[in-house]
């Protein structure tokens, strides 16, 4: 079976970039290790994408063991869409629309 293509929505895309920022002021070190742990995980999505639990939307979650973040992601034979790289903090399933 081919690999899956990842899209990251341009929501999520602001997520990555807004949290290497706050990151980057704060210390180089972390900055990478957040970027190293984040590219693994999004890796990880195309690999076994049916790994991670869905909710009752079927919308699916990869927790970041290291950083309070989790990706909101689903799936199809093709392409993992990730919908948002969301702050534990954050109000839940502010990145829903509607």
């Amino acid at each position: 079976m081919k690999r899956p293509a990842i899209l990251l929505l341009p929501q999520a895309e602001v997520e990555i970039q807004e949290a290497m920022h706050w990151y980057l002021e704060r210390s180089a070190l972390a900055a990478n290790a957040f970027k190293a742990e984040l590219i693994e995980a999004i890796d990880s999505l195309a690999d076994h994408p049916e790994r991670w639990p869905a909710n009752e939307e079927g919308v699916r979650q990869r927790i970041l063991r290291r950083f309070p973040y989790t990706l909101h992601y689903g799936f199809d034979e093709l392409t993992v869409t990730v919908f948002a790289v969301a702050h534990h903090r954050r109000k839940p399933g502010y990145w829903r629309p509607g």
